[in-house]
């Protein structure tokens, strides 16, 4: 029988529409690999409309990047030398492991909070944005010298009107120790392929107050906490930088309740900023929302019973993500769950933290790219002048 071209099938029986959808639900490793089937898979796997696609069922089936940090010191020629070797490994919520990978710094470096295709990791020396799923990673352009050698203050999120992800660093410029502090602020922004200015932007307003924590990102404006537990001007206890206005405020605290002295923290849960406490009632979580960021209105959604854990743990269990009215929580890098709010009940998952981690964080797949990497013969991902596990003299590459 003559046979007919194939203008709607890759091999003998798939159909394209098939072959898109089961290629959309693989990992980004694998899916590197299947671009060399053919020049049709190559199409199909490049297109943007299958990328977006592939982070669309990427979001709604996160997984973790568990990392492991190990610092060393050494005297060479009376020079004090640190690094930082980092192990990696990503694995989904059935236990399944994706790809796992190493990175060695020198600089002591931590990890910024996050969720999405990027992880960040912050030194003394800069900003290192790496995606766990082509293990490709480049160094930020430098950033401002901070003169109060307090560590870096920073933080990293991801706008999803304009399809970037922001990063923000506040430093100290005030040189005397002896004069009141002068927090100067600077952003830059980062999308698929580079940055998008290869530069800081430093902002003309200066942050009033010491913060501590992380920066959290949430709508258009980022949020701290105040440092000085005595230092909150009317009772507010909580600065936000608005990235369109380039302004900071002050935030006000739920009414009545907030401990100055007390374990808060911010996290961001479904788009929403919410104030955790976990330790100022016993074996208790409450989580405030703020539903309405212009007036400072807040509500307590959850009041949680942390009856299973260890006293030793209950002032280190974070809210990683809320969805389908789960709140997925980690206790130390030692125990993972997931509390029903409707069952008002805990599910644990701890053999997946097995290994002593100093980090977990949840991770989507994709192939966000840096603008700076290149294949290897081997089918592995480098840098320009790398070795896949080191990072001893990265460059950036602006595209």
């Amino acid at each position: 029988m003559a046979s007919s071209p194939r203008t709607d099938s890759v091999g003998p029986t798939f159909p394209l529409d098939l072959v898109h959808n089961i290629l959309s639900r693989l990992p980004v490793k694998a899916l590197g690999r299947f671009k060399s089937v053919s020049k049709q898979w190559h199409t199909t796997i490049t297109d943007p409309f299958f990328l977006l696609t592939h982070r669309e069922s990427s979001l709604q089936n996160p997984n973790l990047v568990l990392l492991r940090k190990t610092r060393t010191e050494k005297q060479i020629n009376k020079t004090h030398v640190a690094k930082t070797h980092v192990e990696a490994c990503s694995v989904g919520f059935d236990g399944n492991p994706y790809l796992d990978f190493t990175l060695n710094f020198t600089d002591d470096v931590d990890l910024l909070p996050s969720k999405w295709d990027l992880i960040c990791f912050v030194g003394e020396s800069g900003f290192y944005v790496c995606n766990p799923s082509t293990q490709e990673m480049v160094k930020l352009p430098e950033m401002s010298a901070c003169t109060s050698g307090c560590g870096v203050v920073a933080g990293m999120g991801y706008d999803s009107s304009s399809d970037e992800y922001v990063f923000v660093h506040l430093f100290d410029r005030v040189l005397d120790v002896d004069y009141d502090n002068d927090f100067g602020c600077e952003v830059l922004r980062l999308r698929d392929g580079g940055v998008v200015d290869c530069s800081w932007k430093v902002a003309g307003a200066s942050c009033p107050y010491d913060v501590r924590g992380w920066g959290v990102l949430v709508g258009n404006a980022f949020y701290w906490m105040i440092w000085d537990a005595y230092d909150h001007p009317g009772g507010d206890a909580m600065v936000s930088f608005d990235l369109e206005r380039e302004e900071f405020s002050t935030v006000r605290p739920p009414r009545g309740c907030l401990d100055p002295e007390g374990v808060w923290f911010l996290v961001e849960l479904g788009g929403c900023l919410c104030l955790v406490d976990n330790a100022t009632c016993p074996l208790m979580m409450d989580i405030w929302v703020m539903n309405d960021r212009e007036n400072h209105e807040w509500v307590k959604e959850y009041n949680i019973y942390l009856d299973g854990f260890s006293k030793e743990l209950l002032k280190f269990i974070v809210p990683l993500d809320n969805q389908d009215g789960e709140i997925l929580m980690e206790a130390k890098q030692e125990k993972l769950c997931y509390y029903d709010t409707e069952e008002k009940r805990f599910s644990r998952m701890c053999s997946l933290l097995a290994g002593n981690w100093t980090w977990v964080r949840l991770h989507t797949q994709s192939f966000f790219s840096l603008g700076s990497w290149r294949s290897l013969p081997t089918g592995q991902y480098a840098w320009p002048g790398y070795r896949v596990s080191g990072l001893e003299n990265l460059p950036f590459t602006c595209q």
